[in-house]
């Protein structure tokens, strides 16, 4: 990757593309393609730095991020679990809708960040309240890398084991093997697509409130850098499958980390 720097670069745009892909693989384990993950991650982000404003003062910092975190994924989780709603119960095509209330979250947040929520002292670049220091998820001890990294790669496992080791991922992969056949079989369709796509968008919520919590500080424009779209290609490379998600992640943040540094270096 160039150097130590541009290595510790990439693992930190590593955590919301693991994120944000479960977000894609979760779903396609049913046969959906939710492409929408950028719109769960901007609101998620959003409403972690909403909540984190009258926590200021009243919570230690523990609770107040275990807070911000269960705020980012429940919106999140609303967002994505719309769109499986909408999918099976009144038949809207889930990667049109997807990306069509990713634009609409998009412009939510641009609303709140610039008119309910901004700070007044955000004169040139309009953001939310900064988080206090306490509120921010520091480095891994030795690196320049936040702990929402091991955060991003123990849900990767988690829903590793959810998919492979459970009835309900057993009957999820039913599912998206064959509707029929799992509509025979008397499962659930219905609660495992809405399910399952709220889950993923749990973590899309999630990758937003790190971002606020752990890089930029604040709600802005800038959680809005696109790693709910290339998390749509990690997804794919990785074949959907959570663990495979994690090298796909850390090669795809490395190219990007790494690219400026090449081209000044190299002159490529």
């Amino acid at each position: 990757f160039g150097s130590w720097f541009s290595l510790q670069n990439s693992l930190s745009r590593a955590a919301p593309l693991l994120l944000t892909a479960l977000c894609v693989a979760l779903p396609a384990r049913l046969g959906l393609v939710i492409i929408g993950g950028e719109g769960a991650l901007v609101l998620g982000g959003v409403a972690a730095a909403a909540v984190a404003a009258p926590l200021t003062g009243f919570l230690p910092p523990y609770p107040a991020l275990i807070v911000m975190a269960v705020a980012s994924m429940i919106v999140g989780g609303i967002w994505i679990g719309a769109v499986g709603f909408l999918r099976h119960y009144r038949g809207v095509n889930e990667t049109i809708s997807s990306l069509l209330l990713a634009y609409i979250a998009i412009a939510l947040m641009n609303q709140l960040v610039e008119g309910l929520l901004r700070d007044p002292a955000s004169l040139n670049k309009p953001s939310t309240m900064p988080l206090p220091p306490g509120y921010m998820i520091g480095d891994i001890p030795g690196m320049d890398v936040h702990w929402g990294l091991v955060i991003s790669i123990i849900a990767c496992v988690g829903s590793w084991i959810l998919i492979e080791m459970t009835s309900y991922g057993f009957a999820a992969r039913m599912a998206g093997g064959n509707v029929r056949a799992a509509q025979i079989q008397g499962l659930p369709v219905g609660r495992l697509i809405v399910g399952f796509t709220a889950i993923a968008g749990t973590f899309a919520g999630l990758a937003g409130m790190l971002e606020v919590a752990a890089v930029q500080g604040s709600a802005n424009g800038s959680i809005a850098a696109g790693y709910g779209y290339t998390g749509i290609l990690v997804a794919f490379l990785a074949r959907h499958n959570p663990l495979a998600i994690i090298p796909i992640a850390f090669l795809l943040g490395g190219l990007e980390a790494s690219g400026g540094l090449i081209q000044r270096r190299m002159g490529l």
